[in-house]
């Protein structure tokens, strides 16, 4: 009898394991995205998006015509669209060359251009100003922490600068010999995308140290976070990912055969959608989130 009752015990606890995994720590996401709306084809090689809550708009930086033999070819742009998809202004801001990841702060937009940070008025769309950044290769994405530092990464170079004070620095020269990508301010530290490798990991803005976070997102590139703690890394050959806080990650979303890239994507609380640019479909999608 005793035999019988401890089996029967050992079944329901395994059983009961089994159940769990299947939830949090399982193969199946806790979270589905479903497509809310997407904009026309209209965009030009579109990288980034970000939602304004206080304008509510929404800004797209376009890369336009690639080249690199003449990379400064001056046809780069940022757009501006409605919440609910639709081009309000396509050349908001002209006279770019390779604009691409894009970060807001005080009414200011900061955009990552090849060797130049470039500081735009959202209230009026004049270009503020335009800071070199010391032996740039490739400025790729842009995120700033509570006291106004603008952090940008070379993918090129392998390095990050640091904009403060009026003065655009090299702040760290080897990103552990990794392409830097995606890089986003979460609090007292930042989270840094490495899209050689496919890994994301913290980076302490006090020691400037590394520490391993997530790993296996071919070309990750792009970085949010939820209202819920949980965040959303994309792959820019067209995967977006849930990453939760201990590092685990789900697959959300797979559109590497329609040749739909997921590029430097950003979510609005305020609208409760993700925002994906598709790079060579000249579009940006919007998701919606649900269990």
């Amino acid at each position: 009898m005793r035999t019988i009752l401890t089996t029967s015990c050992c079944l329901l606890l395994l059983l009961s394991a089994n159940s769990c995994t299947s939830g949090l720590f399982g193969s199946k996401a806790p979270l589905k995205l479903e497509e809310a709306w997407k904009t026309d084809d209209v965009l030009r090689t579109p990288e980034s998006a970000l939602h304004d809550p206080q304008r509510d708009v929404i800004y797209v930086s376009n890369i336009n015509k690639m080249s690199e033999e003449n990379r400064k070819d001056g046809d780069g742009f940022i757009s501006t669209l409605t919440t609910d998809g639709k081009v309000d202004e396509l050349y908001w801001v002209t006279g770019l060359n390779d604009p691409k990841g894009i970060a807001l702060y005080n009414n200011v937009l900061y955009i990552a251009d090849i060797d130049e940070l470039v500081a735009v008025s959202t209230q009026t769309g004049a270009i503020l100003g335009r800071y070199k950044a010391d032996k740039a290769e490739m400025l790729n994405d842009v995120t700033v922490d509570n006291s106004g530092n603008v952090y940008v990464t070379d993918s090129g170079a392998k390095r990050v600068y640091q904009f403060s004070n009026g003065r655009l620095t090299r702040w760290m020269d080897n990103t552990a010999r990794e392409k830097p990508n995606g890089i986003y301010f979460d609090g007292d530290r930042l989270l840094l995308a490495l899209m050689s490798s496919g890994e994301v990991r913290f980076l302490d803005p006090e020691t400037k140290k590394l520490t391993d976070w997530t790993e296996g997102i071919k070309n990750a590139d792009g970085i949010a976070k939820m209202s819920d703690g949980n965040y959303l890394v994309s792959g820019w050959d067209g995967e977006v990912y849930l990453v939760l806080p201990e590092g685990k990650n789900y697959k959300l979303l797979d559109t590497k055969g329609k040749n739909i890239n997921a590029a430097d994507i950003s979510y609005s609380e305020r609208l409760n959608v993700l925002l994906v640019p598709t790079f060579k479909d000249n579009r940006v999608f919007a998701y919606t989130l649900s269990e």
